[in-house]
């Protein structure tokens, strides 16, 4: 139930309709709360020009085609009560369809003013049709600075002991350190840094205050009065900009729709929304067809709206594992034969180490465009040492690499295989090369899928002149993933022929249980590593 008043109102009295939407409007905007008019009324005619209602509702609608229509009742009230006379509706009515058919006889030769970039708007532009790169970091004693505020509690919060050991304490001690930088701590100096700069951050979803996987702690408990404190929103003083937690209800279709709407307000603004499980969005699918994938070439509604979507194959259930990134794919307007620029319709990635998702999170705000931002997130990630960063890696003149080569490599003419890979699938090829100490084998991520980066790719790859043998190798099954995306561009783009290892086809993301699951997986890697 929704505890809020409702008024209800007969469409056909025009008067008491303006008054009751008049009334809400001031309700709503004194109070901030929610309110329900409900309209009495019905619908004149059916679904277009062929539709007739009165096929399945006969009695109703020859009632409703002998009623008035409403601005004759309207019209004949006013004549009644001496408010107007009938020269007086004439000149009125007369005035209306001459306005009316002025504007029909303009429709040809009209151009309408695109101001989508104006009011808050002022100072950006459409995205190019070309690549930009953005230098999107900050000085490392900056950073050092906000990560130690990021975990600093007021004296007499008693904070769990276990957050105090292992959250607040380790992250004080790596910052000093500045390397083994995990995938909560990158992100809360991303969001920091971006308070520190004047620019507001929203996070919603299930729980994420804490993180679905207990990784984030944005807001930290006293474990003696509940009392909530968000260490980012006290980073120093003078603070003009602040972080807003809300942990939002299981209602992804609601919840996402509103924080689109929070992303198209202000483009200061950065506003991310998280699903419990990458999957999750499917309740909200609606929100993403209809507004995030095509608002923008439909209305010129712009968004920088980031969706975290936490996936991966790591042996749970179905529902639990992937985050359809083939739908996102599927969604996009990337081409198959052309180079992408940053005119795509949305960004699609896969990043494997904090330092990229705290590159991403930046350059949602410091580029001069917006563009929705979709995260195929962590989850063994969140944790895993390799996939750590250093304060270097996050530094000026730092940035997003939609590319990662093969650091390993040292001799690149050695090379016969190359593995192309995106996400964390990447940790186990790599274990499994070091474990076969194979030395003619190079392991590339494509970290960003849309747009996708195909002259950067060809700079890698023409680094392996002699390699003969080309794969993707993915977690997802063949009709999942990224594959059937990223197929055709490396055909098309790059001339590259290239084997697939991974699981075969299937109507279910997992198997969801643990032994078929291993072996799954282990056929991947056998699939990958033998021609």
């Amino acid at each position: 139930m929704n505890a809020v008043p409702v008024i209800h109102v007969n469409g056909d009295h025009t008067e008491d309709v303006i008054k009751v939407c008049d009334l809400a409007v001031d309700y709503q905007q004194t109070f901030r709360k929610d309110i329900i008019v409900d309209l009495l009324c019905y619908r004149r005619w059916g679904h277009n020009e062929l539709d007739d209602p009165s096929f399945t509702q006969p009695i109703m609608y020859n009632t409703i085609q002998n009623k008035a229509n409403i601005p004759d009742v309207y019209a004949n009230k006013l004549l009644e009560e001496g408010v107007w006379t009938q020269e007086e509706l004439n000149e009125v009515s007369s005035n209306w369809n001459k306005f009316m058919t002025d504007n029909l006889k303009m429709f040809d030769s009209y151009k309408p003013k695109a101001n989508h970039l104006e009011g808050c708007w002022s100072g950006f532009r459409q995205a190019r049709d070309s690549i930009t790169t953005w230098d999107t970091g900050v000085d490392p004693e900056l950073l050092k600075y906000i990560g130690a505020k990021s975990v600093e509690v007021p004296s007499d919060m008693e904070v769990h002991p276990t957050l105090a050991k292992n959250h607040i304490q380790r992250r004080v001690d790596r910052l000093v350190e500045g390397n083994g930088l995990d995938w909560a701590t990158c992100e809360a100096l991303a969001v920091g840094s971006l308070l520190y700069q004047g620019s507001n951050v929203r996070i919603s979803g299930q729980d994420v205050g804490r993180g679905t996987f207990s990784h984030r702690h944005f807001m930290l408990v006293d474990q003696q009065t509940d009392g909530i404190t968000v260490p980012l929103n006290h980073i120093h003083d003078k603070q003009s900009a602040f972080l807003e937690v809300a942990n939002s209800i299981l209602s992804e279709e609601a919840v996402l729709g509103f924080e689109y709407g929070m992303s198209i307000e202000d483009p200061k603004n950065l506003i991310l929304w998280e699903a419990q499980f990458g999957d999750f969005f499917n309740g909200a699918q609606i929100i993403i067809d209809t507004f995030i994938s095509s608002g923008e070439s439909k209305w010129l509604i712009h968004s920088g709206l980031v969706m975290l979507l936490p996936n991966g194959m790591d042996g749970a259930g179905p529902e639990h594992s992937s985050c359809r990134i083939e739908r996102f794919l599927q969604m996009c307007d990337s081409k198959e034969d052309q180079v992408d620029g940053d005119d795509v319709n949305m960004n699609i990635v896969y990043p494997t180490t904090a330092a990229q998702y705290f590159h991403l999170l930046r350059r949602q705000i410091v580029r001069d465009y917006r563009r929705p931002l979709i995260i195929a997130s962590p989850k063994v990630l969140l944790r895993l040492p390799a996939a750590s960063s250093t304060l270097s890696d996050m530094a000026p003149g730092t940035t997003f690499l939609p590319v990662i080569g093969d650091k390993s490599v040292q001799q690149p003419g050695d090379i016969k295989r190359v593995i192309l890979c995106s996400g964390k699938h990447f940790y186990t090829l790599q274990k499994e090369c070091e474990t076969l100490t194979l030395k003619d084998t190079a392991i590339v991520r494509l970290e960003s899928l849309c747009p996708f980066p195909a002259e950067e790719l060809r700079q890698e790859l023409n680094k392996y002149s002699n390699a003969s043998e080309f794969v993707w190798s993915q977690e997802e099954h063949r009709n999942m993933g990224s594959w059937s995306f990223v197929h055709p561009r490396l055909r098309t783009l790059l001339g590259l022929q290239v084997r697939y290892a991974g699981r075969e086809v299937s109507p279910t993301p997992a198997v969801g249980v643990g032994q078929l699951h291993q072996q799954e997986a282990r056929h991947i890697i056998t699939q990958t590593f033998n021609n």
